[in-house]
């Protein structure tokens, strides 16, 4: 069976806008959200540190970014994970990974949803984890 090129392009047009439009769908569906935290103790977002202090967390279902007003920033991209803590709890939780005395944002818990948003261990992270004896996590309320 032989398709002519213009079926192939077709095709493929309409692939592409299909693709666009599942894409799009959930970055619509789940408002960004920006709230305030302070963590008292330095902390990091992938290999990113940061020292202790108040920051801003901006939300939504693909990515965390946290930032200060001193110019400290970092992005990170996440995937859904079960919400088990701020389902309903107010305007949610950052919740950090702790391995002795280093600690590592893992998750972002939003108040009313039933997903929060995961972040992936980083190489740092992973190699805390294998040098620590025992992994803790430590959960803080986000404010609007």
């Amino acid at each position: 069976m032989k398709v002519s090129r213009d079926k192939v392009i077709a095709f493929a047009a309409a692939m592409a806008v299909t693709m666009l439009a599942v894409v799009s769908v959930p970055v619509v569906a789940h408002a960004q959200a920006v709230m305030k935290v302070t963590i008292p103790f330095d902390f990091y977002v992938g290999s990113q540190s940061f020292p202790a202090g108040d920051y801003q967390v901006q939300v939504s279902n693909a990515y965390v970014k946290v930032f200060d007003a001193k110019g400290h920033s970092s992005f990170a991209l996440t995937t859904p994970v079960a919400n088990r803590g701020a389902i309903g709890d107010g305007n949610g939780q950052l919740v950090f990974s702790r391995y002795d005395s280093y600690y590592f944002l893992s998750e972002v818990r939003r108040g009313g949803y039933s997903t929060a948003q995961g972040l992936t261990p980083s190489h740092l992270e992973v190699q805390t984890a294998k040098n620590s004896g025992e992994k803790q996590q430590l959960a803080f309320g986000l404010k609007q």
